[in-house]
Order: C-alpha cells, then sequence, then structure tokens
C-alpha cells in the first residue's frame, strides 16, 4: 500500500525538480493544469463512469455520498471558524485561512488515490465528494472570503444564477454527467473511442502530481514553519478534520468503501482553488498559498497513513 502512495510522490518531487532546474516554466505548468482540468480529467470520468453497469445501488450510493459530504463541508466550516476565533487568527488572513483548512484537494490529488485505492467505485464517490465541494466552495466559502469587505455583496438572483452556471460548468461535472448518460445507454461507446478516453485519462495521474509538485517549487519550507497560523491550519486539515469525520461515519449505516472515500476525502491537503479565489475577492492568498504548501508536503506522511487506518477500520 506505501509503495503505490510513494510512487506517486515520487512523481511530485520529479515537477519540484523540474521546476527548480527551469525544465518546466510558469507557462508550461499553467498549459499543463488546463490540459489536465478540462481534457485529460473528463476523458478519464467518462471512461470510468461510462463503463460502470448503472444500477439503482450506484446512484443511490453516490447521493447518499453528495449529501453526507455536503453536510460535512458546512460542519468543518462551522469547527474552523471557530477553531480560528479561539486562536486568535489575525483578522485580515482568518477568512482564507479558515477556507483552506475546509477545502480538501479531492479533485488534483482526489481522483488517483481514489482510483488506485478504491477502483472505478472509489472515483464514483470521490466525485461525489468533490461535486459536494464545488457546491460549498462557490456558496459559502465565496461568501467567507467577502468577510472583510466594507460593504458585503448581497445575493442577488442573478449572482446566485452565475454561480449556479459556473457550478455546472465545471468539467468534471460535465464529464461526470456524460459518463451517467453513456452507462444509463449500457455503455455503448465504440471500442476505438472508449480505448482514446483511456489513453488519455491515464495522463492525468502522472501530469496531477508534476503539476503539483511544480507549484510547490516556489514555496520556502522553512519560512513557512516560523508561522504558528500556517502550522496550526495544516495540523487542523490533515489531522483533526479526518478524525472528526471517521468519529461522525463510524456508526453510519452505509457502504464500507463510502465511509472510507468520505474520511479520504477529508485528509487530503488544502486546495489550490482557495488561493485562486482569494487572489480574486483582493484576500490574502499568499497565506491560503502557505497552508497549500505546508498541508501537502505533511500529507507525504498523513495520508498514507490514514489510508491504512481506513483499511484496518472498514475494509
Amino acid at each position: 500500500m506505501y509503495g503505490r502512495y510513494f510512487v506517486l510522490f515520487a512523481i511530485l518531487f520529479t515537477g519540484w525538480l523540474l521546476r527548480k532546474i527551469n525544465f518546466i516554466d510558469d507557462k508550461m505548468n499553467h498549459s499543463m493544469n488546463k490540459l489536465i482540468v478540462y481534457f485529460a480529467y473528463p476523458c478519464l470520468i467518462v471512461h470510468n463512469i461510462g463503463s460502470l453497469e448503472m444500477s439503482g445501488r450506484v446512484i443511490t450510493d453516490f447521493l447518499i455520498t453528495f449529501a453526507m459530504s455536503l453536510a460535512l463541508f458546512y460542519l468543518y466550516a462551522l469547527f474552523c471558524y471557530y477553531y480560528a476565533k479561539l486562536r486568535k487568527f489575525p483578522a485580515e488572513s482568518s477568512n482564507t485561512v479558515e477556507f483552506a483548512m475546509a477545502t480538501p484537494n479531492n479533485g488534483f490529488m482526489g481522483f488517483p488515490v481514489a482510483l488506485i485505492f478504491f477502483g472505478e467505485t472509489g472515483l464514483l464517490l470521490m466525485l461525489a465528494h468533490n461535486a459536494a465541494m464545488n457546491f460549498f466552495i462557490f456558496t459559502y466559502g465565496t461568501k467567507s472570503l467577502r468577510r472583510n469587505y466594507d460593504k458585503v455583496r448581497k445575493a442577488t438572483p442573478r449572482s446566485v444564477l452565475r454561480a449556479a452556471i459556473r457550478l455546472l460548468l465545471n468539467p468534471n461535472i460535465l464529464a461526470l454527467a456524460a459518463g451517467f448518460a453513456i452507462s444509463f445507454c449500457g455503455g455503448m461507446i465504440p471500442e476505438a473511442v472508449d480505448e482514446y478516453l483511456l489513453y488519455i485519462g491515464n495522463i492525468s495521474t502522472p501530469m496531477a502530481m508534476i503539476f503539483i509538485g511544480s507549484t510547490l517549487a516556489g514555496y520556502k519550507f522553512l519560512s513557512i514553519l516560523k508561522s504558528r497560523m500556517i502550522i496550526e491550519a495544516g495540523l487542523v486539515k490533515l489531522l483533526w478534520l479526518p478524525l472528526l469525520t471517521g468519529l461522525l461515519v463510524y456508526f453510519v449505516p452505509v457502504s464500507a468503501v463510502m465511509k472510507c472515500i468520505i474520511v479520504l476525502g477529508a485528509s487530503f491537503p488544502s486546495a489550490a482553488t482557495v488561493s485562486m479565489l482569494a487572489e480574486q475577492e483582493g484576500q490574502d492568498a499568499g497565506a491560503a498559498s502557505q497552508v497549500l504548501f505546508f498541508s501537502t508536503v505533511l500529507s507525504i506522511g498523513t495520508v498514507p497513513l490514514i489510508i491504512n487506518i481506513l483499511e484496518m477500520l472498514f475494509l
């Protein structure tokens, strides 16, 4: 189990090294991001979901995972808000740090890890977890980022509609809908097309880890260790929230794989989406980026440990 996980981080280190020696530059990194998000991952999703034998149980598991994950995301937000209050995080950074603590990298990192350790069913349920996170991001998340504004923007029908369209046009959501449609039709994909989707989709895992490693190359780990707030945020993200999630789902009468995916989804490091949205809103994107970096480095040890614990408890 550890061998498979550390292969992923060996690829991540490759991305870090290639960025350090300037083999990968900003332009290439940006293009790689777009290729993964808008093309490779959708191909992987359509192939894997389209080949599933769709049944009432599969749909029910997806919807239950989505509903449980969404409820947990709002619980995480509440927990992080009061944790930041208790620990007296600076007001100018607290909103982005809270958001970063509550929002995991269940796409770039979650999809490949779920697929490797839990197969196509794991990927489907991680997609449900990711869909719940996207809903959370464009509801609570964007609102929390505007907390420091002198005049908070009020929600209007137009802004709500814009957020809903943005959520529905997420490439992973569109690919998920296409995969479901194909599966409902009996998986009638021509063999050549299906093989094409598989080949393109298979590049997503190594490229995603190379992208993450390349992104981390711009940060200095030792300087981040001087910030109590960043260290505490990383520990909340990687340890306290997965522990809280495990305690909440342990006695819930759902499948073992569903429990594993929900806990695993909470155990990933902070999502890059937070720092991007913080920058758009004129908030402290640097703090979110530091939480992202610290939690990603720390996750090299914590995520395989959590996977091992999940296998002992639920499988």
